[in-house]
């Protein structure tokens, strides 16, 4: 009998730990972040953060940005706005060159003038984030 109730009880234990994963709705989040996208700015594609609640320390995009260009990217995050969350952009050389934490303040998003066309990289991180669960949207504007 405590057999059966070890197992029955480590059963629902790994149910509530993948039903917990699953509920990251990073669409929901990057739709959110569509909104405050500003103007003047196109939409060119969305991201999921979605850190499996915690699993996940840090989600990696490439990108393709063209010289003479505005980049925007805003962020959206579970947590309360961009709280938790941290986008940081590196260049092709893996050179920090804009992120949304500064001064220990999230801050959801920053613009950025690209000054030459090639592959940059944009990495989400977690700090102090309670939910591990977000979305972001990146614009341009020529």
């Amino acid at each position: 009998m405590k057999n059966i109730l070890k197992s029955s009880l480590v059963i629902f234990f790994l149910a509530f730990v993948n039903t917990s994963f699953a509920q990251c709705d990073s669409e929901l989040y990057s739709n959110m972040a569509l909104k405050k996208l500003s103007e003047g700015f196109t939409f060119i594609k969305s991201f999921k953060v979605d850190g499996k609640g915690g699993i996940r320390k840090e989600i990696e995009y490439t990108c393709v940005f063209s010289k003479d260009t505005q980049y925007k990217v805003i962020m959206e995050g579970k947590d309360d706005g961009a709280t938790g969350i941290v986008v940081t952009l590196f260049d092709a050389k893996r050179e920090q060159l804009a992120t949304s934490f500064n001064n220990n303040k999230f801050y959801a998003g920053w613009t950025y003038h690209c000054k030459a066309t090639g592959i940059y990289y944009l990495r989400f991180t977690f700090k102090d984030s309670h939910s591990f669960c977000g979305g972001a949207v990146l614009g341009f504007k020529r």
